[in-house]
């Protein structure tokens, strides 16, 4: 194992002291040369190698491992590090005013203190610029100038040589700067060890690495394929895991997380991984990040590589597709009676040659086997196993993988998924990690009230031609004008288009939004997706602008609705109207956008400082949202206007921009806009006028803008200055984490009357 280096050289090092009160040896005729030795010593390369790595895009990104990391590294005398691509930034301080540059120097230390107490004593800070929150990973790209982090990661990798990483999720529903980290991470597994990848590198001196397996934090409980305890003691830091992990991220004091780090940690939940890819044989139940790699089963040892993978992860049902089987002798001993092996699911034909086979110390062997699922199957994900089974002197060995196919039938209808899911679908299919997509569900945007065309993609993989009606099953309020038909030669694909209609009645008592499931038909194949309802008005043209003064009395005649409890996004619900619920009025004129809020708020917290007025998510707070296109893909096109309501100073609105791509205080980033709030026995009254000239385009009398409202309560009596008390989330477009304030497709819906 490659840990016990750092063994072998301590031995060394206590050698050396020992030698300095006996006499010395006399050296040896002829240094030692060749790889690893430089004059005696260890190389540089040698010194940075470690056995496991987590790519991630912030501090604390690595909270998910940090008790798993701290299991091998402080008790297993395993190493590891963290590459971690920006400062953070981006995000919000806790404990002051520092932002920029000077916050991310202080977010890189936490870090480091953190890691350092579960030993990880050498990260490594990219310094990818941490923008506003966004939940694009097309946009973090765009940022970060292209694809050139992905060889400054691979950099890094080769020569660091982990042979387990693991990172992030790397699709939508995510912070986008999560997604390309995870993205960057599987590019590094694919192809660190592909010597033409990066050529620039070679220039360095760099030798290729191959990493062994990759893992993702899962995108959902039951993704998880291995739970790593935290509720057992830690033997050098004799506290439990959680403890530790606790203790360590304490230090993330600027994003607030030692307002909740506490000791002993409330809770001992296991850390889980996915295992996305693995070049080794690994159990059936793995135990371990590092089982196939480091840790051997009863029967099989490590030393060898061994993997499988379809030629394509949607296979036809009834269609023959192949699968090539690998085997590589990683080992210095030679292999008799080598036998690979593929099996599938009960039912199912598997065909290819299995003779048995010596394998020489760097020998590679590749076996395609056929594999046809019956006709009928599920398209759902099916595991296949491969295995092998060799003598490795007089000792019989062997083990086993999974790789994973999908059969579909002939004909497939599927709803067109939007660019961003789309885009994801794209790199998971080149990356060959598209099973663990699994059936994502594309995202359609529907607006309350209106017919919305969607659009269908069906395909015919069959071998005749084939005609038929798309299907949709809806939930109650929703309906389809004439369904449409479709007639395909074989290996054709046409797009088709669906009119649906949104009535009021399928909202949830007291939603003004709602994501509800809609199923495509064809046959007995089914597509998903989540239906966003959205709301939409027509606000009027005022002739007399009103005064921003608090006084809500004047935009008496804008267009109006209410937000409530129910229309959470974030954290926990509110107890009632009381608590936190807004009415809203909306006008505009040639050149403003007027937006007012009657705030009901039994504590109103004013813990924000006048010269510390940003992230509106840290205290109570409103947030007026506006795509003057809206047709924005993602909030560097749009107006992120906010409020708050009070400050430490007192009563009185200071208003500013966040997450969008003029950040700061209103006077600064929108000439012209205005805020103003008076207490009120239930709450606050806020009132904004935004100027469309502070925006990236300036729509017309006529035009449809996305816009949404949204509320931010934290109920912290006497809160510390500056502290992250956020509490509830509620908005009038109000979804999940990853349908929020950051996708301007799926806001609400404005008609600028005329």
């Amino acid at each position: 194992m490659k840990h016990r280096v750092a063994a072998t050289v301590l031995t060394s090092l206590l050698c050396l002291a020992a030698a300095q009160t006996t006499p010395a040896p006399a050296p040896p005729a002829t240094p030692p040369t060749g790889p690893g030795s430089y004059g005696g010593t260890v190389s540089g390369v040698d010194l940075m190698d470690v056995d496991f790595m987590f790519i991630g895009a912030h501090p604390d990104d690595d909270g998910g491992v940090s008790a798993t990391f701290a299991r091998y590294a402080l008790d297993q005398g395993y190493k590891g590090t963290v590459i971690t691509l920006t400062g953070g930034e981006g995000g919000g301080n806790a404990t002051g005013t520092e932002t920029g540059r000077a916050l991310g120097l202080i977010r890189e230390e936490e870090e480091r203190r953190s890691l350092a107490m579960l030993g990880i004593d050498s990260p490594h800070f990219l310094g990818l610029t941490d923008f506003y929150f966004t939940l694009s990973a097309e946009e973090t790209e765009k940022k970060w100038g292209g694809q050139a982090f992905v060889c400054d990661v691979i950099r890094l990798v080769r020569l660091r040589r982990p042979e387990v990483l693991v990172t992030m999720w790397p699709g939508p529903g995510t912070h986008g700067q999560h997604q390309m980290a995870a993205r960057a991470a599987t590019l590094a597994y694919n192809y660190a060890g592909d010597s033409t990848y990066c050529p620039e590198l070679k220039k360095e001196g760099i030798a290729p690495f191959t990493p062994l397996k990759l893992y993702y934090y899962p995108p959902s409980a039951d993704a998880a394929t291995l739970a790593v305890p935290t509720d057992d003691v830690s033997r050098t830091a004799r506290v439990r895991y959680a403890d530790l992990k606790n203790i360590a991220q304490y230090n993330y004091r600027t994003q607030g997380w030692d307002t909740f780090s506490s000791l002993p940690a409330k809770t001992a939940n296991p850390e889980t991984f996915m295992l996305v890819a693995s070049r080794v044989a690994t159990p059936e139940r793995e135990t371990s990040l590092l089982d196939g790699v480091f840790v051997a089963g009863t029967a099989s040892p490590t030393g060898f590589q061994f993997s499988a993978r379809p030629k394509a992860y949607e296979i036809g049902a009834a269609q023959p597709s192949d699968v090539t089987v690998t085997f590589t002798n990683t080992s210095k001993e030679k292999l008799d009676a080598l036998q690979l092996r593929l099996t599938g699911p009960a039912g199912w034909t598997v065909t290819g040659p299995s003779a048995a086979r010596p394998l020489a110390p760097g020998e590679t062997v590749s076996t395609t086997f056929r594999v046809t699922a019956p006709a009928g199957t599920a398209a759902d994900r099916f595991a296949l196993t491969a295995s092998y089974t060799a003598k490795l002197g007089a000792q019989a060995i062997s083990g086993r993988t999974l790789t994973y196919v999908r059969p579909v039938p002939a004909v497939v209808a599927t709803f067109t998924p939007t660019f961003d899911i789309a885009g994801y679908q794209a790199f998971a299919r080149e990356t060959g990690t598209d099973w663990v997509i699994g059936n994502q569900a594309t995202r359609l945007p529907l607006v309350i009230g209106q017919v919305t065309p969607v659009k269908v993609t069906v395909t015919n993989r069959g071998s005749a031609p084939a005609s038929g009606q798309v299907n949709l099953t809806l939930p109650a309020g929703l309906t389809v004008r004439d369904a449409p038909r479709y007639t395909l030669n074989p290996g054709q694909s046409q797009e088709l288009t669906v009119n649906v209609e949104v009535s009021p009645a399928a909202l949830p008592a007291g939603r003004q939004s709602a994501l509800l499931p809609v199923t495509l038909n064809t046959g007995d194949y089914k597509d998903t997706a989540g239906a966003y309802l959205l709301p939409s008005l027509t606000i009027p043209r005022v002739s007399t602008p009103p005064k921003i003064d608090g006084d809500l009395s004047d935009l008496s005649a804008g267009a109006g609705g209410s937000i409530g409890p129910a229309d959470l996004w974030w954290r926990t619900k509110p107890d009632n109207d009381a608590d936190a619920s807004a009415s809203f009025k909306l006008a505009y004129d040639e050149q403003f956008l007027y937006v007012g809020l009657s705030v009901k708020d039994e504590l109103v917290a004013c813990n924000i400082a006048p010269d510390d007025v940003k992230a509106q998510l840290r205290s109570d707070a409103i947030g007026v949202t506006v795509d003057p296109t809206g047709a924005s893909r993602d909030t560097s096109t749009t107006l992120m206007a906010a409020a708050f309501p009070c400050t430490t100073a007192g009563f009185g609105a200071r208003g500013f921009r966040d997450a969008d791509a003029n950040q700061g205080v209103m006077e600064e980033t929108a000439p012209g806009m205005q805020v103003a709030s008076r207490k009120t026995d239930a709450g606050y009254d806020i009132e904004f006028r935004l100027p469309w000239a502070a925006m990236p385009t300036q729509p017309k009398a006529g035009q449809t803008i996305g816009l949404n409202l949204v509320m931010y309560d934290g109920d912290t009596k006497d809160a510390r200055p500056g502290a992250n008390i956020s509490q509830s989330g509620i908005a009038w477009a109000a979804f999940s984490w990853g349908g929020k304030q950051a996708l301007p497709y799926l806001w609400p819906r404005i008609t600028l009357g005329q």
